[in-house]
């Protein structure tokens, strides 16, 4: 049976402006399919560049110009021509043409392992080096085993495999999922028939075999082993989470070794920076570097990072230049800053504020366009603050605000209603009086604002009437589909935040995909979407007898 060859879009389009020469391409191969998911221009061949990788990605073939520069070694060949070919190693170890099909996406299970490990250092490099290879031998070793959060399964590393405890051997990873728990539940959820979540990682937890090491075979296993070694080393703690990609059709057995190999990958990410601190620093001044996890749109696929936690953005921008460069990305955002991290659902669920309200709505439609990112809902009463009545446009701004944070564009925290007075008042827009009263502000002053706290500029579009407001839909789209910044709307005395337009060709009508500030309640993101505080309007919802001011942030064009 032929090999089905599967590339991702983003990959697609990344080499079809690739410049470079040569790329090792990274994917997972199964026994009936072959999915390239991305590729990285590795200038130095010791460079360990996969560690960034989530396990599961490997190594699987060579982009090139010309299929004679590459090697024999690679399963999968991608030749740009005139256009992009594909070939596959034959059993004759020759490459054979093969068609391939793309694909916007791949369904994959994520998987997360939470633990810490301790690690021992010393103020020589070549001893750090073999405690850190001692470490990996027990990683890689079958002396670990995983256990599903909520469940009673088990997964005890063997060789290639992993022995599964408390589900049959033979399940898959979708399957694996049913075995989960709640906590409150003492029957097994599989009796229940339990449907499968797709969308939310799993976690394991790494535990390590008891079987003490270097015992000779006459020695009783319960028998203490003492070491006493005299050595300038210190030990830290370090916290682990580690990400892996997997098939939700593949074996779940196959799961343990590739578990190891994340743990491995990110202790080797967290050994060069420790290691790169200990060059400037006493062993007693280290500082225990944090792991950030990564999810561009333009890759569709895990980043992981490690930064020292007391460096800036602007200190790691050599690092995170290197970074764009390995995955031929542009230096046209700030893809990789600490602010740009990848939240998954435990994130949400411990946010102050819901983030991306809009999803879970229906967002099809004739034309789409959807503001890019994330953003918080800003409303009335949050916080304890009471602005019902005249702080709409101030809640616009400030999930305004919260977008260019969520994007890295900037560590400020969201200003609060007395922070954007003062901010008016000390640029000379409004009088002292004006800090700590009641007052509107509108488009103009959401800009000034904008400005003045970011540095961001706006662009100010305005209808003199609601009954216009379609004749802007190709103007809105355009902007969504360039900069992805939620607009700030004014009129009347009401201020919205749009984060979306539909339209027809013809713009005879539009809707628009509102986040209304005026709401008053909890976080309940049912209740907001049902009774329509973030929903599609129509362009009716605009009224014909007001003016209407929008504000429509520019992204900049930062690294």
């Amino acid at each position: 049976m032929s090999t089905k060859v599967v590339l991702l879009s983003t990959l697609v389009k990344r080499l079809e402006r690739y410049q470079g020469e040569s790329a090792v391409l990274y994917g997972i191969k199964s026994v009936k399919t072959v999915t390239v998911v991305t590729f990285l221009n590795q200038q130095k061949v010791d460079e360990n560049y996969e560690n960034i990788l989530p396990a599961g990605l490997e190594r699987i073939g060579a982009f090139g110009r010309c299929l004679d520069e590459i090697n024999s070694d690679n399963y999968i060949a991608l030749v740009q021509d005139e256009k992009l070919k594909c070939f596959i190693q034959d059993q004759d170890n020759s490459f054979k043409s093969v068609p391939f099909k793309t694909v916007d996406d791949v369904d994959l299970a994520t998987l997360r392992v939470e633990t810490k490990i301790s690690v021992q250092l010393s103020s020589k490099e070549e001893e750090t080096d073999r405690f850190l290879e001692k470490l990996l031998d027990k990683i890689n070793s079958d002396a670990a085993s995983f256990v599903m959060d909520k469940s009673k399964v088990a997964l005890l590393c063997s060789g290639d495999k992993s022995v599964l405890y408390g589900a049959p051997q033979d399940v898959n990873v979708e399957e694996l999922t049913t075995y989960m728990q709640d906590e409150d539940e003492e029957e097994n959820i599989k009796t229940k028939k339990k449907s499968v979540v797709k969308d939310v990682a799993l976690l394991f937890k790494l535990y390590w075999s008891t079987v003490l090491e270097d015992a000779s075979s006459d020695v009783p296993q319960c028998a203490p082993l003492i070491y006493h070694q005299r050595r300038n080393s210190h030990v830290l703690c370090l916290s682990f989470d580690t990400i892996s990609v997997v098939p939700w059709s593949d074996p779940a057995e196959n799961i343990g070794p590739i578990l190891c190999m994340a743990i491995t990958r990110q202790l080797k990410l967290m050994m060069e920076d420790l290691k790169e601190q200990l060059r400037h620093t006493s062993i007693r001044n280290i500082e225990i570097p944090k792991i950030f996890h990564f999810h561009p749109e333009s890759l569709q696929h895990y980043v992981t990072l490690v930064y020292h936690p007391q460096r800036s953005d602007q200190s790691l921008e050599s690092y995170r230049k290197d970074v764009h460069q390995w995955f031929d990305l542009p230096l046209d955002r700030p893809i990789f800053k600490r602010g740009n991290k990848h939240w998954f659902a435990i994130d949400y669920e411990n946010s102050r504020q819901l983030i991306n309200t809009h999803m879970g709505l229906n967002l099809t439609g004739s034309n789409v366009s959807l503001v890019q990112g994330r953003y918080a809902y800003h409303h009335y009463m949050q916080d304890n603050f009471d602005d019902n009545g005249w702080g709409c446009a101030y809640r616009s701004l400030q999930s305004i605000i919260s977008w260019f944070r969520l994007q890295g564009y900037t560590e400020r925290t969201v200003p609060t209603h007395h922070e954007i007075q003062q901010c008016l008042v000390d640029i000379g827009d409004k009088p002292p009086s004006f800090v700590k009263s009641r007052q509107w502000i509108g488009s103009m002053e959401v800009s000034f604002c904008l400005q003045t706290l970011l540095g961001v500029e706006s662009t100010i579009l305005n209808v003199s009437s609601g009954a216009e407001m379609s004749s802007k839909a190709q103007q809105i789209a355009e902007h969504f589909r360039t900069h992805g910044t939620p607009i700030m709307i004014g009129g009347g005395v009401l201020a919205h935040t749009i984060i979306g337009i539909d339209f027809k060709e013809d713009m005879a009508d539009a809707r628009f995909l509102i986040l209304d500030p005026h709401y008053t309640g909890g976080e309940d993101l049912r209740v907001i979407q049902n009774k329509g505080w973030c929903n599609w309007k129509p362009s009716s919802f605009w009224k014909a007898d007001s003016f209407y001011n929008m504000c429509l942030p520019l992204r900049p064009t930062s690294f």
